[in-house]
């Protein structure tokens, strides 16, 4: 079969609604995690001021540079079709990301309430709004964390 009548058969074959709908909430979580990095990024970058004299320890750089590989992530696989890859070399990537967001939920965690406690005043005044959903986030990730490894558990029991 040549090229040209490959490419006819595969753009009149049908797609499943189930497997289009797929697509489009893998690509809608792509884009709603590419822009809560970015905001988290334009967060972190604005508590490196030298007149805050908030805490900048290995966290803050994790988060940032963590946030930004999720950035490029999302742009990647929107751009190119990863979304779905079973490649083995996309596997490993999203499996290394999946062990740094582990990482990333505790340093978010540990980082903001720290800020809190703090009183940075460029987290809490000149970022208020952002710091604010941050802190409640921190509490959705590691309730949404539990629930999941609760989840494991349930399942692998049933599984016996």
């Amino acid at each position: 079969m040549s090229l040209k009548a490959s490419i006819k058969n595969s753009l009149n074959k049908p797609v499943s609604s189930t497997e289009e709908a797929m697509k489009n909430a893998h690509i809608s979580g792509a884009v709603i995690a590419v822009l809560y990095n970015i905001l988290v990024v334009s967060y972190i970058v604005s508590l490196e001021d030298k007149k805050c004299g908030c805490i900048t320890d290995w966290r803050h750089d994790f988060i940032k540079y963590y946030s930004i590989a999720l950035i490029m992530w999302g742009f990647i696989t929107i751009a190119f079709g990863l979304i779905a890859s079973k490649s083995k070399f996309v596997m490993l990537l999203k499996n290394i990301l999946m062990v740094a967001a582990l990482i990333n939920i505790w340093c978010l965690y540990t980082y903001i309430g720290d800020l809190d406690k703090t009183k940075c005043m460029c987290a809490i005044d000149k970022q208020k709004n952002m710091h604010y959903f941050l802190y409640l986030w921190r509490y959705v990730l590691v309730g949404a964390l539990i629930v999941a490894l609760l989840g494991v558990i349930m399942v692998s029991l049933n599984s016996k």
